[in-house]
């Protein structure tokens, strides 16, 4: 009896051991998660809203969900790659509130490199290398193309958030059609449904995918979160 006695006891210790370490775990993830970030409260569509403290990027709370992502093959202007149209699973994320400024990049980078020079324009001119060192600097990260796109759509199901014509863009967009071919002050246009701005136009945006025109055709895909990084390209 007393070496059974003793098994239970050193499980019930490693149980107790695992049950601890999961909680610091956590703990420590709760506790860097408000060492980087402070509360904003709730926006205007419901979403909650914090304020990076290094640079002072506000960022939306995106609920998780499931979407279908892809362009359908009769969309006009679809690429070859933006198919075919699949079911993707995402956990909730965090995702900027608007481009990140020529002012934020300056005050961790040092630097502004922008074709069109003002403080609260888009930075641009990036390589996604760039885009890296950045997020490495401040512990933060580029969205999926999934994560992406979930945002920019915001439940709805039309060719943009805001409806199928080029009228409906003009309502969230800048582009070619009413810029003047020259990015605009971030947060200039109405926001989308869960409060994001500039999802569409004003500037091309980084995500942290390398690229792959057969991802989509990929079971990776299909996957909760999924990402196409070096590790699930095709040869």
């Amino acid at each position: 009896m007393k070496p059974k006695g003793k098994s239970i006891a050193l499980l019930t210790g490693i149980a107790l051991l695992v049950i601890l370490g999961a909680s610091a775990w956590i703990y420590r993830a709760h506790l860097r998660f408000w060492w980087l970030f402070e509360s904003l409260g709730a926006n205007a569509q419901g979403y909650p809203e914090y304020r990076h403290r290094q640079t002072g990027i506000v960022f939306v709370r995106v609920p998780g969900g499931t979407f279908m992502m892809g362009s359908p093959e009769k969309q006009e202007g679809r690429l070859k790659h933006e198919g075919p149209v699949h079911e993707v699973m995402l956990s909730p994320f965090l995702m900027a509130k608007y481009e990140v400024t020529q002012e934020q990049w300056k005050k961790l980078m040092g630097d502004r490199p922008a074709k069109f020079k003002a403080e609260n324009l888009p930075v641009e001119s990036l390589l996604w290398d760039d885009c890296q060192e950045f997020c490495r600097r401040a512990r933060l990260s580029l969205p999926t193309e999934a994560q992406w796109e979930y945002a920019c759509r915001a439940g709805s199901q039309t060719v943009f958030s805001s409806g199928n014509s080029e009228g409906d863009v003009n309502l969230v967009a800048w582009h070619h059609g009413n810029s003047g071919d020259k990015p605009h002050p971030v947060g200039s246009l109405p926001p989308n449904e869960f409060g994001l701005h500039d999802m569409h136009g004003n500037a091309l945006e980084w995500c942290a995918d390398v690229f792959d025109s057969d991802f989509y055709s990929n079971l990776q895909s299909d996957k909760k979160d999924p990402i196409c990084d070096d590790s699930k390209r095709r040869d």
